[in-house]
């Protein structure tokens, strides 16, 4: 195994690792990581860092550069939500401020977030194709 596939292998890992740390702290509830936010969209997220762990044991650059895009999409999406979510959860209370007051005792643990989108960038950056560089034989470089 060459470095880029220790880097993407470590990539993987913080996805896993950042799957498994809370991600939101709800009053009364408690903290709550990927699985709890959404099992389906945690499940596919496990299964694309279990894709960059295969791509990256077997050398395999394009697909730990998928791995990466995709968990980084994902997690994206699973922020954006997560916000609206949140926003919308109190819209029954018919007082604004009320509605806003009660939102923000929801808070986000960004240790989970940061190791996600680290992974996912780490794996990107994992899955690069090194150029290479070829002499030709009237005495161009191709790229």
């Amino acid at each position: 195994m060459n470095s880029k596939n220790y880097i993407g292998l470590t990539g993987a890992l913080l996805i896993v690792a950042g799957g498994l740390s809370p991600m939101v702290h709800l009053p009364i509830i408690g903290n709550w990581n990927y699985w709890d936010l959404h099992s389906g969209l945690a499940s596919v997220v496990y299964l694309v860092a279990a894709l960059g762990i295969i791509g990256s044991l077997t050398g395999k650059a394009g697909l730990v550069r998928f791995s990466g895009w995709t968990a980084l999409f994902l997690v994206l999406l699973t922020l954006v939500a997560v916000h609206f979510k949140v926003n919308d959860s109190f819209s029954f209370i018919p007082f604004k401020k009320l509605a806003r007051a009660a939102a923000g005792l929801v808070h986000y643990r960004w240790v989970g977030w940061s190791l996600l989108l680290a992974g996912s960038v780490i794996m990107i950056i994992g899955g690069r194709r090194k150029k290479e560089i070829v002499s030709r034989s009237d005495g161009a470089i191709a790229v």
